[in-house]
């Protein structure tokens, strides 16, 4: 019997023997351990970057003080009294109002991952925290000067004394730059302005009431002493800046979680590809070392010993690319950084290299590569010293009836569960898609199984028909096809798992923006809607409906938002205690939202009240006619009562129930409510074309409204579902990638297998360029039978996932035909490039030294 160090000796030198099968195999665990690596890194320099921003930003700071529980602000007496108190040094305000800042002409700055502000200026002497120093220019007064951060004013050419244009939710304004400073922290290309307190508490506050102030203490006040004196002696909540920092800071790390799981959720996919890869690889290796195990075991070596030998290999494999897979990650998260600083988003020096990024890829890309190679190991370790004496090809085959069963049951199973959930009407939407998730996760299993019956029907048949133009080498590639279905079938399996996934999701984006447009061509029933940015990055400036209604050929306006208030303790948008909506109308409902009316009316213009669907009606116990309590976190002291008058039938986009605005103006601060967007309804008669150019007139000064069609609106809407689903396209491609070298190495290491074979083609005068076309159409049949099976997979499951989410208003599955015509072509295309160097290799063939072989 041979020594264990005898055949390790034997795997290493094996490894190192064959430096080509080796790096085709280290591909596969390098890029699916690269994404995970990169996944954790990239969320902790994120994670880093934030967490720099935070100490820069309490640095200095002593205490913190905000409302006590269920106060609206820190009022000025109190903010004034704190500022006149013996223990403390400074007092400023922390807070800044979001603007849109654009030329004298008019013409927004264009910040890409930046944003614009504007908050209270106080000197550096004066100022609590980390100093910014002043470069050139003076300090702002009242409540048209601002002074702007270098940064700014180097990006869009700014200088002392120009005049710009503020957008703020109530109104736009001019303002003139009359300083330049240098902010303790670089914030990109974002705009930093700064304004007079006075200025600042006049154009944004009500009453001078604040939310938030930062506060030094005076000489030889301890911080913790300074929060205790605060808490003590004002109606305020104090916190020490440190602590704040901590909480801050803890609270990112858990949102950092989130996007670490969704990256590495994607990082997994990419390694279950290469799993598959790995296993076919090994599959490959091990038939093409028959007669080398069978000599091995005539010299002594047990079977153990030559299943421990390739589980060796699978180890040393492992380890080295999942290492090399932590390099490609930094790799990765370097790339990352580079374009993210040239589009004026720049994070932290570091890379965000942690144990966990290192050991945890090396860890699962080492068990990963292990788990794949062991049914291989086991094969191995089976072979006979007699086979010696046979062909690679005749010892690798076996029967295929015993898996083909056992998938084509597990297949059917997964449709049963699939359709299962989307049958069970009366089932909650989490419990019929995790059926549908078992059901997705046994049809793929269950497919994985079954492939290699399957592809035998319809590979061939496939290649005899792109072959026939090409005689005999198509007939040839057909034939070769059908030789090893296992090693066809998974081959395409890589490539089928990715495209399942993408054509899925691509399903699922057809079918929202069809839902979309449908929504708004069925639902509004305005002329136009004027709206700030769809992306709710900036509310609809206050004053738009006023100057719409002053705009020639408009009938009347209706103003659609959300605010603060509490129906009968409930909100129509309640995302947890620090989001507690309802939304409101300003005007008549039905002249913007067509409305199916069950009882009573919508008019809220006449009847100051609220309306609501069937669906809270029932829930609540609510009748028309009946008056309910109207509250507001933002005030919890006042109530009033507010009558219900209309119910209507669920609407998308009156969600719930929504509430006239002059049934609790006064109630609440103005700042506190958001526009969402005006519908405009136009005269009788009134050309829509020439009401357009007007309302677009109308809404130059403001900037940012736009004036849109429902349907123009609802395309914004698809814009925003399309750059979604591109960030996981562009995620899901690594695993179509994964799968494209695949192929590469499934074509390379045959043509290392068929060496005999393609060198008597050869001989027998065959000439290169039909080899590289056999081997070219070899990959191409191997390509489009993954990339359909994959569509189908994928469109099945997609309908089944769009079913169960009938209920959340995605209705009618929309296939996405010019989608999957592109992914068609692409496979086929993805073949030819897969074989650029197998043919070429294999056309290479020295035809004497192959034979000899």
């Amino acid at each position: 019997m041979a020594s264990g160090s005898t055949m390790r000796k034997v795997s290493l030198r094996n490894i190192l023997a064959h430096k080509l099968r080796l790096a085709l195999t280290l591909l596969a665990v390098v890029l699916g351990t690269s994404f995970i690596a990169g996944s954790f890194m990239f969320t902790k320099t994120l994670s880093d970057t934030f967490d720099s921003a935070i100490s820069s930003s309490f640095d200095g700071v002593d205490a913190a003080a905000s409302p006590v529980e269920g106060g609206q602000g820190i009022s000025e007496e109190t903010r004034l009294a704190m500022a006149e108190d013996p223990e403390v040094g400074s007092v400023n305000i922390r807070g800044s109002q979001t603007v849109v800042a654009a030329n004298e002409d008019s013409e927004a700055f264009q910040t890409g991952g930046g944003s614009s502000s504007l908050a209270p200026f106080y000197p550096e002497e004066d100022y609590v925290g980390e100093p910014f120093s002043m470069t050139e220019g003076e300090a702002p007064t009242g409540t048209d000067e601002v002074v702007i951060n270098q940064g700014a004013v180097d990006e869009y050419d700014i200088a002392v004394g120009d005049t710009f244009v503020l957008v703020t939710p109530d109104e736009h304004i001019n303002v003139e730059v009359s300083g330049i400073y240098e902010p303790a922290v670089s914030s990109g290309s974002s705009i930093t302005l700064m304004m007079a307190e006075d200025g600042y508490l006049e154009r944004f506050t009500a009453n001078g009431s604040v939310s938030s102030l930062a506060v030094s203490g005076a000489e030889d006040v301890e911080p913790d002493a300074l929060v205790e004196h605060l808490n003590n002696e004002y109606e305020v909540s104090a916190e020490s800046g440190e602590k704040l920092a901590e909480e801050m800071t803890e609270a990112i790390a858990e949102g950092m979680q989130f996007i670490n799981y969704f990256l590495i959720a994607f990082g997994l996919i990419a390694l279950l590809v290469g799993t598959f890869i790995i296993a076919n690889t090994f599959s490959m290796i091990v038939a093409q070392r028959t007669k080398e195990f069978a000599l091995l075991r005539a010299l002594g070596a047990s079977r153990g010993q030559i299943t421990r030998s390739v589980v060796t290999e699978s180890v040393i494999v492992g380890f080295i690319g999942s290492a090399v897979g932590v390099l490609a990650g930094m790799g990765l998260v370097a790339i990352i950084k580079l374009v993210l600083s040239a589009q004026d988003m720049p994070m932290g020096s570091g890379l965000g290299l942690t144990p966990s990024a290192v050991i945890v890829p090396i860890v699962l890309g080492t068990i990963v590569t292990v788990i794949s190679a062991w049914a291989p190991a086991r094969r191995a370790g089976s072979v006979e010293p007699v086979e010696a004496m046979r062909t690679t090809e005749s010892a690798a085959g076996s029967s295929l009836k015993v898996r083909t069963v056992i998938g084509l049951i597990v297949l059917v199973l997964g449709a049963v569960f699939a359709i299962w959930g989307t049958l069970w009407t009366d089932g909650s939407t989490g419990s019929r898609a995790s059926l549908v998730g078992v059901g997705a996760l046994f049809v793929i299993v269950g497919y994985f199984l079954a492939g290699p019956a399957l592809s035998l029907p319809i590979v061939p048949a496939f290649g005899k028909v792109i072959g026939a133009p090409l005689g005999a080498i198509g007939s040839l590639a057909a034939t070769n096809s059908k030789r090893n279905p296992r090693r066809t079938s998974a081959t395409a399996f890589a490539l089928t798992l990715g495209l399942a996934l993408v054509t899925a999701i691509g399903m699922l984006g057809a079918t929202m923006n069809s839902s979309i447009q449908d929504l708004m061509e069925d639902n509004v029933s305005s002329d136009y809607i004027l709206s700030g940015p769809t992306d709710g990055s900036f509310p609809t400036p206050g004053n738009t409906p006023e100057l719409a209604q002053e705009t020639e050929g408009v009938a009347s306006t209706t103003t659609a938002g959300m605010s603060p208030v509490l129906i009968d303790g409930q909100a129509a948008m309640n995302y947890g205690p620090q989001f507690q909506f309802t939304n409101y109308v300003d005007g008549n409902p039905e002249d913007m939202v067509t409305f199916e009316v069950v009882e009573g009316s919508m008019n809220l213009d006449e009847t100051p009240g609220f309306i609501a669907n069937t669906t809270v009606v029932e829930a609540n116990g609510w009748e028309v006619g009946e008056s309910y309590e109207l509250t507001s976190p933002v005030n919890p002291t006042e109530t009033r009562d507010v009558e219900l008058i209309g119910i209507y039938e669920p609407n998308p986009i009156v969600e719930g129930f929504a509430v006239s605005k002059s049934a609790y103006e006064g109630m609440i601060p103005d700042g506190v409510s958001q526009m969402l967007f005006v519908g405009v309804s136009a005269e009788e008669g009134y050309d829509l074309d020439e009401l357009r150019t007007n309302l677009e007139e109308s809404m130059k000064d403001l900037i940012i409204v736009q004036v849109m069609t429902g349907e123009e609106y609802a395309g914004q809407a698809t814009d925003m579902v399309t750059q979604m689903l591109s960030i996981l396209y562009a995620l899901l491609a690594l695993a179509v990638i994964i799968a494209i070298l695949g192929i590469v190495n499934t074509l390379t290491l045959g043509v290392i297998e068929r060496r005999q074979e393609i060198g008597m083609l050869r001989a027998v005068g065959t000439q290169r360029r039909q080899i590289r076309t056999m081997i070219t159409l070899e990959a191409v049949q191997i390509a489009v039978f993954g990339a359909v099976m994959g569509m189908l997979i994928g469109l099945g499951l997609g309908w089944a996932f769009i079913e169960v989410l009938a209920d959340s208003g995605l209705e009618n599955a929309v296939v996405p035909w010019a989608q999957l015509l592109i992914m068609l072509a692409s496979s086929a295309v993805v073949g030819v490039i897969a074989a650029i160097w197998p043919s070429a290799r294999a056309a290479k063939t020295p035809p004497l030294e192959a034979i000899a072989d």
